[in-house]
């Protein structure tokens, strides 16, 4: 019986393994959440993390909500916004809760334009809110409100997406994986770097920009906006990992993690065999290194942001051999960069052969991570990411590990839900 159990296990780890490793992510369009977010209503906001009561939430994302009020017209004030709120006629989700990724505070609303990736092999289609653009402050990853950020929004929307659109319609769509195996062997670990990805992608786009029926202007406008961004790319990475787990999702049997994400409050994990249901602790808090001295942890929030879903899929803090630059930042060195990607291939299923590092002797990454080899092993996942003030803003980047409170918890239903009869 026993082992019966865990040949079914091991079948179904491979079958979601393969969803992450052997995954095909295409850009293929630009849309409005409404259009292309599965589940998301008329008067619904969406949040990163793990769901949580608005009178429980950090500050972030109650001001998240209140602006999502106000830039989608549902309120014409925070007074009425909160009292809205209050009320509950508003539904308030987790991004994670649908095919999307809630990156920093998550803020999605049905008007928010959103890039579609496409995963041909698995067949599912995940939506990521694009880079705001060098515009200081933001909408949906910083839950920010102002009458100029909503006029960035629109001029995004209105001005350039369109020339993007039209390119993508035009050439079918733009391969994420080869742009992604490239650049970690040239230095991005794909989370807090994509240096190499923005320009691997700007070679790609750029000259079918140019080579549109558009006035000049219209196309410059475009252009300016992708190449002055920093890490243009990060979107596209997490719509590619978000869209390779949902392909896992379901898959009776497996242990393999298929989204992380925290609120500020708490971290949650989703396993493929259990779906639907979120195995949470309370969120950790950073290390690495502060971008003033006056900052202190005691300034810091807890994890909050998706972004993560990059690293259920073998990217991030588990790359980190890949990109000893951003280890470095955290006062790492290359060896230490080394040993934690090493570290992180004894909680997980597989290694990707698409993505060979040279720091690792072209050795290719772990993915697929298995709550049973987290808590039989003691290692919990490393995740890389930005360090937020409790006031809003970032103040440093650095790494954390997921809580093993959440493996402990996912570990004990999937025992009481695939209990032998």
């Amino acid at each position: 019986m026993e082992n019966n159990i865990k040949e079914k296990i091991e079948q179904a780890n491979k079958a979601a393994a393969a969803c992450l490793t052997d995954n095909d992510p295409w850009w293929v369009d630009v849309r409005p959440a409404a259009e292309c977010v599965e589940g998301l209503e008329d008067h619904m906001i969406l949040h990163s993390g793990p769901p949580v009561d608005l009178e429980d939430m950090v500050m972030l994302h109650r001001r998240g909500m209140v602006s999502a009020m106000l830039f989608e017209g549902w309120a014409k004030d925070e007074q009425e916004a909160m009292d809205i709120l209050r009320s509950g006629e508003i539904k308030i989700d987790s991004a994670l809760n649908h095919n999307t990724v809630g990156a920093g505070t998550g803020i999605i609303t049905k008007s928010v334009m959103m890039n579609v990736i496409e995963d041909r092999r698995n067949h599912t289609t995940a939506a990521t809110f694009p880079a705001e653009g060098p515009f200081q402050g933001g909408f949906c990853g910083w839950g920010l409100y102002s009458p100029e950020i909503a006029e960035n929004l629109r001029y995004m929307r209105e001005e350039l997406f369109p020339p993007l659109r039209e390119l993508l319609a035009k050439n079918g769509g733009i391969a994420i994986k080869p742009i992604l195996a490239e650049s970690f062997q040239m230095g991005d670990e794909n989370h807090t770097r994509q240096t190499a990805a923005d320009l691997l992608l700007d070679k790609l786009v750029l000259p079918q920009l140019f080579d549109l029926e558009l006035p000049k202007e219209s196309i410059m406008k475009t252009v300016r906006y992708i190449v002055e961004t920093p890490r243009f790319f990060h979107c596209y990475g997490q719509g590619a990992s978000r869209s390779a787990a949902l392909g896992a999702d379901g898959i009776k049997y497996s242990t393999v993690v298929t989204a992380m994400g925290g609120n500020g409050v708490e971290f949650g994990i989703k396993v493929a065999g259990l779906p639907g249901r979120w195995f949470t602790a309370p969120a950790p808090f950073m290390t690495g290194k502060y971008t003033s001295t006056q900052f202190t942890q005691k300034d810091q929030l807890p994890w909050i942001g998706d972004s993560c879903v990059v690293e259920a899929a073998g990217m991030g803090g588990l790359a980190a051999a890949a990109s000893p630059i951003v280890c470095n930042l955290r006062g790492m060195t290359l060896a230490d960069a080394i040993s934690q990607t090493r570290e992180m291939e004894r909680i997980t299923v597989t290694h990707n052969p698409n993505f060979s590092i040279p720091n690792l002797d072209f050795d290719p990454l772990p993915s697929a991570i298995d709550i049973r080899l987290v808590l039989k092993s003691g290692i919990s996942p490393v995740i890389h990411g930005g360090m937020f003030n409790k006031t809003g803003g970032l103040i440093g980047a650095g790494m954390a590990r997921v809580p093993m409170g959440c493996f402990e918890s996912a570990m004990k239903a999937f025992a009481e839900e695939y209990r032998e009869k």
